[in-house]
């Protein structure tokens, strides 16, 4: 009778490590999969920054091209007020000081920049009444699929940015 109780303890002892080791190995797994989140979620900051700051740079550049082009199309109207006329001279002269106006695409380009502000401003009122109706995630999706960085989103919501993170992965 001893001998079939010690044998029954030692076999619930060896279910009990199995269970031991099943949820061992469980916790493992899922931590792993935990530190594959964090290295891609920085990988994904990394390149969202790098596309940002590429995107300022272009930006930057953009606009010291417009306003070269301002500048030298603003010298260019002095040069031809400035020069006196003197027949076959002035045209050779005229030829060295001719600035090329800029293109077509750089002038719509310059027009929808400026008009963009314009534009927000007069339905972002609308956007504020419809945003305030959403909750939390909803609008965060929304905001999201919009291109707005979680910076922002997080701001506009009164959240942490990595609270943002979490309900843009899990929604």
């Amino acid at each position: 009778m001893q001998t079939v109780f010690l044998l029954f303890l030692f076999i619930l002892q060896v279910i009990g490590f199995y269970f031991i080791a099943l949820l061992y190995m469980k916790v493992s797994k899922f931590n792993n999969l935990e530190k594959k989140q964090h290295k891609l979620m920085a990988e994904m900051d990394d390149a969202i920054g790098a596309y940002l700051s590429e995107l300022k740079e272009e930006n930057d550049r953009l606009i010291n091209i417009i306003e070269k082009q301002q500048e030298n199309s603003s010298l260019q109207e002095t040069v031809h007020v400035d020069l006196p006329k003197e027949g076959p001279a002035e045209s050779s002269e005229m030829k060295a000081f001719h600035i090329k106006a800029p293109g077509y695409p750089m002038k719509a380009a310059l027009k929808s920049y400026r008009e963009a502000p314009a534009l927000n401003k007069s339905s972002l009122a609308v956007q504020e009444i419809e945003e305030s109706k959403l909750d939390d995630r909803t609008l965060a999706i929304r905001l999201h699929e919009k291109g707005k960085p979680i910076e922002e989103i997080a701001k506009r919501l009164g959240k942490g940015k990595t609270e943002v993170e979490l309900l843009l992965k899990f929604r």
